[in-house]
């Protein structure tokens, strides 16, 4: 093992075009064909360490990283070949929060629903004030869930004619700044008690955040509470109203605006003006998925799910690049990636997709099927060698052929997209009863919890602490080992 690492340091300048895939808890190198040189390789001891050169418009930061030999072995001594379809998720690219660890998004930095964070905790005792770093009353209903962003805290609420978004201090749970934004009318078909007006998840730069309403009103805040900028879609025609999250690459606000076929659309905003920057009709089918983004061999794709199936974009212009076909009834779960492929889940199937082809790929890129594990509102989460589905069970796949490897029953409805924190795969169904499992095919429980009442939004995780939206508080989950008390 030693031999094969000394061999290729060596040889060092054979990769040094090669990519660093910085996709916890492990990285590979992957051959890339680019001119610009991003990946070093620093020694090659007891462990590896990288220096990865992170690129987003002006974004320019030195990431040092370590994994243990046996983690990329395999991975180094083949560096040299190319993967043409292996992805690397977008937080890898992206700013400041995706090295540091916050979760500026819904599901985290790219989408993708796992934290480094090796301390969170496996029980906590909401009332008792066990495990509670803080709790926080929210003055105004929603359902969608926390974002991180150094000490910010952030969460959107919004009742009647006013959406709104509030900022806690992360360590405090002390309210630091509000900002309002009027509402228009209401959605036609509307499920107020379920839905709210602010079901979306706010997404953040960490010198803006962005919110979206389920009246399709869209707003840039700054991070004093202040309006940037405001934007109208109209009232979407659709169940529910607007309910997909959205999401920032480079300088661009991505919205995946699904709705009937004559307008539903990808919507991309100039961040900085709030300017429409271009606009992609769509005829996928309604959903209320979020987007997810990756990159390619080929270059960024913007991955979005639907009733209609799984397409991918552009974002440079929003050209559609691959489109499989897959018909389901309402639709909730955003994307996941793992080992060069798109995961795709409904209440029918999931799918992985591999993202290198071009037009319709139904017949011909379709990697693997389950029609075993399905979800319809929990988006799937993929960690190490396994994608995770939830539903009335959390089933196991292998992420190189989708067989089942590992199954365990659950209580209850979960609404809340499952996250993995070192290791931890965390649970909450809709009642607020919580399971931690082990992220492995064995889903050993770890640990339960509860928090009293309903939850639909998914965990934030950051600096080992759990941020939870439950109906109609903020929590603050400290670290394994921390005891403090809610304050009063």
């Amino acid at each position: 093992m030693t031999d094969s690492i000394t061999k290729h340091t060596k040889n060092y300048n054979c990769f040094r075009k090669c990519l660093v895939l910085t996709s916890r808890p492990m990285s590979r190198i992957v051959n890339k064909h680019t001119n610009s040189f991003i990946g070093e390789l620093l020694s090659h001891e007891k462990v590896i360490y990288y220096r990865l050169k992170l690129k987003s418009g002006n974004i320019r930061r030195i990431h040092t990283m370590k994994c243990r030999l046996w983690n990329i072995s395999s991975e180094v001594a083949g560096c040299a070949i190319i993967l043409a379809a292996m992805i690397l998720p977008v937080c890898a690219v992206m700013g400041d929060d995706a090295v540091k660890g916050g979760w500026t998004a819904f599901r985290g930095a790219g989408n993708l629903a796992v934290s480094p964070d090796t301390n969170t905790a496996v029980t906590w005792d909401v009332n008792g004030g066990k495990g509670i770093l803080w709790k926080a009353d929210l003055p105004l209903p929603g359902s969608g869930s926390a974002i991180v962003s150094g000490n910010n805290v952030m969460v959107c609420s919004a009742a009647g004619n006013q959406g709104a978004i509030f900022c806690y201090d992360a360590k405090s749970g002390n309210l630091l700044w509000k900002g309002t934004v009027p509402l228009k009318g209401k959605p036609e078909v509307f499920e107020e008690e379920t839905t709210t007006f602010a079901p979306a998840t706010p997404v953040t730069d960490g010198k803006r955040v962005f919110a979206i309403f389920a009246t399709g009103t869209v707003a840039a805040f700054n991070m004093d509470g202040s309006t940037a900028w405001i934007a109208d879609l109209g009232l979407p025609e659709i169940n529910y109203g607007y309910v997909s999250s959205p999401v920032l690459y480079n300088n661009l606000l991505l919205v995946q605006h699904d709705q009937s076929d004559e307008k539903a659309a990808l919507v991309a905003f100039d961040a900085q003006t709030g300017k429409e920057a271009w606009r992609t009709k769509r005829s996928m089918g309604a959903s209320w998925c979020s987007p997810g983004i990756v990159e390619t061999a080929k270059g960024p794709q913007i991955i979005l799910v639907s009733c209609g199936g799984v397409a991918a974009y552009d974002p440079k212009d929003g050209h559609e690049i691959w489109a499989v076909k897959n018909e389901c009834n309402d639709i909730v779960p955003s994307p996941a990636f793992i080992k060069g492929l798109v995961i795709a889940t409904n209440g029918k199937c999931t799918l992985a997709i591999r993202p290198d082809g071009a037009g319709d790929v139904t017949k011909t890129h379709v990697a693997w099927r389950n029609d075993e594990a399905g979800s319809d509102v929990a988006s799937p989460v993929a960690s190490g060698d396994c994608v995770f589905v939830a539903a009335t069970a959390v089933l196991c796949l292998n992420a190189t052929d989708g067989k089942k490897v590992g199954e365990r029953e659950v209580e209850g409805q979960i609404y809340a997209s499952p996250v993995v924190a070192g290791g931890k795969l965390y649970l909450i169904n809709r009642d607020g009863a919580a399971v931690i499992l082990k992220a492995d095919k064995t889903l050993e429980v770890l640990g339960k919890a509860s928090f009293g009442e309903p939850v639909d939004a998914t965990p934030a995780v950051s600096g080992g602490c759990l941020y939870v939206r439950t109906l109609k508080k903020l929590i603050c989950i400290a670290p394994a080992g921390d005891v403090a008390a809610p304050k009063p």
